[in-house]
């Protein structure tokens, strides 16, 4: 059983940022098996920059789409972009430095708690402007 699985309640009716989150979800997957299963140093590593990678790209895509369609509070949603990004470089960080002082469960714990409220709470507030991008305004009468 995965350590995270998607549900239906996280989509922001986005199909590039739901896909997205989904890949999050594979990777925080991936390093929870890599860790569980002692795959190695090297391993370990390698998963944790993809995160970090994917973190950036998903973080600057997201950026762009709420920029687009004029979300009012971009600029505190960015600054949690930029607070998460640094907080996975240092998990990297400590991985390449010292990765017996890297609580495992405690990094998992994390990365999960997260994404999930990322997702629920913070998003979701993003996802009434991007689901009527593009679509005329309906007319009262």
């Amino acid at each position: 059983m995965p350590f995270m699985t998607w549900r239906d309640e996280y989509s922001v009716h986005h199909a590039t940022l739901d896909f997205d989150h989904q890949m999050l979800i594979n990777i925080i997957n991936q390093l929870f098996d890599a860790m569980a299963e002692k795959q190695g140093h090297e391993v370990v590593g390698r998963t944790i920059e993809s995160l970090e990678r994917y973190v950036q790209v998903h973080f600057a895509r997201e950026e762009k789409v709420m920029r687009e369609c004029n979300y009012p509070d971009f600029g505190p949603h960015a600054e949690g972009h930029r607070e998460i990004e640094r907080t996975v470089a240092d998990i990297r960080s400590l991985w390449e430095r010292a990765p017996e002082e890297v609580n495992c469960a405690e990094v998992m714990r994390f990365l999960k708690t997260w994404l999930v409220n990322h997702i629920l709470k913070t998003d979701m507030k993003y996802a009434p402007y991007v689901e009527h991008e593009g679509r005329l305004p309906e007319v009262v009468e």
